[in-house]
């Protein structure tokens, strides 16, 4: 499951996202810093018409979407990573994250104080990037000396000269995802745990009178503009008006759709679904790069265990042919071993030997 923790400083607008992105999990907001002390976490499904119209062709009933789970995380302020503001316990909870969506205020409204003398999208950014790279330094000193004392294995010395080049970098200013690393350094550099390696979607909050003005840019990553109270205030209008009011300010997607969507695109998550034995469609999110065999033990650990092969076809294909039967009667049904790559929107029906 996707865990996407939403970060920035007080009164950024973090909450009001949150509620406008969870319907059933509301956050407390204010107009005064850290109205959130602890993590409000909400459970998102995510809309998927392919998913529906499977169910249809399939004639089953019940229809399972995959999910994704937002994490409300207190205002971070300077001198976090020294606990400042209860900082160290937020940082921690950031570390639990796949994505971090951080949220930076270019709203102006005077009810609402900013913890600066003045708004500074710019200045607010490097704040939080501070933050977390000088948290990074912290925490990697502390494993490091760990590590010295306690390196036997081959892999335990390959870990601790990786930390040792990466504790450099970062103490030049570099965030861990700026850096180079070969296949086996990948793997390695996750077992640290660094904030700064973890990827980032930036949220400019608007005012709402600027929503039709041209997207911002922030640190020349990927960002979305949106108005948090505009998207809070839309959920409670039925969908259908939902639809026309985005509409007229030149919007196709509301802040849940366009924030999922960028969110699986960074991240390179795919969707892939099952139908098998008629009585229910489910969508299954998995990275870009997972076998079906691996795929088979996410649905359940007896069929990555027993497997012998799957059954593929895209849905494109296989809503446009009408059927499963149909679609093996024309040959569009692909049997394939556990090596495949699952493609994005594949349809999969595991076999196997029991």
């Amino acid at each position: 499951m996707l865990k996407i923790g939403i970060v920035g400083l007080p009164n950024a607008g973090k909450s009001t996202l949150f509620n406008a992105l969870v319907e059933k999990g509301r956050a407390l907001t204010g107009k005064h810093p850290f109205t959130t002390i602890d993590k409000n976490m909400g459970m998102v499904p995510v809309s998927d018409s392919t998913l529906v119209n499977l169910a249809k062709i399939a004639n089953i009933s019940k229809v399972t979407q995959t999910t994704v789970t937002f994490v409300d995380i207190a205002g971070l302020v300077k001198g976090a990573h020294q606990g400042e503001g209860l900082g160290n316990q937020f940082l921690a909870y950031i570390r639990e994250v796949n994505l971090i969506l951080h949220v930076v205020r270019f709203f102006t409204d005077e009810t609402v104080p900013h913890i600066h003398p003045k708004i500074d999208p710019d200045e607010d950014v490097e704040i939080i990037n501070t933050e977390l790279l000088l948290a990074d330094i912290e925490l990697l000193k502390k494993q490091l000396d760990k590590l010295e004392k306690k390196t036997k294995t081959e892999e335990e010395k390959k870990l601790l000269i990786l930390g040792e080049r990466v504790l450099k970098e970062l103490d030049s200013g570099k965030q861990a995802k700026e850096l180079f690393f070969n296949e086996d350094e990948r793997k390695l550099i996750k077992l640290f745990n660094l904030l700064t390696l973890k990827p980032v979607i930036y949220v400019a909050n608007v005012n709402e009178s600027d929503l039709k003005k041209p997207a911002k840019l922030i640190n020349n990553s990927p960002t979305i503009t949106l108005s948090a109270k505009f998207e809070e205030e839309l959920i409670s209008f039925p969908w259908i008006e939902q639809i026309q009011i985005l509409k007229t300010y030149g919007l196709t997607q509301s802040a849940v759709e366009l924030v999922i969507s960028q969110c699986y695109q960074l991240l390179e998550v795919i969707t892939f679904y099952t139908i098998a034995g008629g009585k229910e469609a489910r969508a299954w999110t998995v990275k870009k790069g997972t076998t079906v065999w691996e795929a088979a033990g996410k649905i359940h650990t007896n069929f990555a265990r027993r497997f012998i092969k799957a059954a593929v076809i895209s849905a494109d294909d296989l809503l446009e042919i009408g059927s499963w039967t149909k679609a093996q009667e024309m040959g569009k049904v692909a049997l394939v071993g556990r090596d495949y790559f699952v493609q994005d929107k594949d349809v999969v029906m595991i076999k196997t030997n029991a």
